[in-house]
């Protein structure tokens, strides 16, 4: 994404948020319109950060931005 300048504080503020390390704003940034199917699942081995950590940042940033992936409509619901 080209983000603006209000953007990236709003992205970096989502990472923060769901105490996330400022280094994860990247994998978030990738994932904003990535369909969930693809990436969001957990293999249940105790990883740090965990994608469900991951999946809440990217959540925050999707709603804050109004940018939603496909399948998912700006209340959250698959359809």
């Amino acid at each position: 994404f080209d983000l603006s300048g209000q953007q990236r504080a709003d992205l970096r503020a989502a990472v923060r948020s769901a105490g996330l390390d400022e280094s994860y704003q990247s994998f978030v940034a990738r994932h904003l319109d990535a369909d969930d199917a693809r990436w969001r699942w957990c293999c249940g081995s105790n990883c740090d950060p965990c994608v469900h950590t991951l999946g809440r940042a990217v959540d925050q940033a999707r709603q804050t931005l109004g940018i939603y992936p496909p399948g998912l409509s700006d209340d959250g619901d698959q359809g």
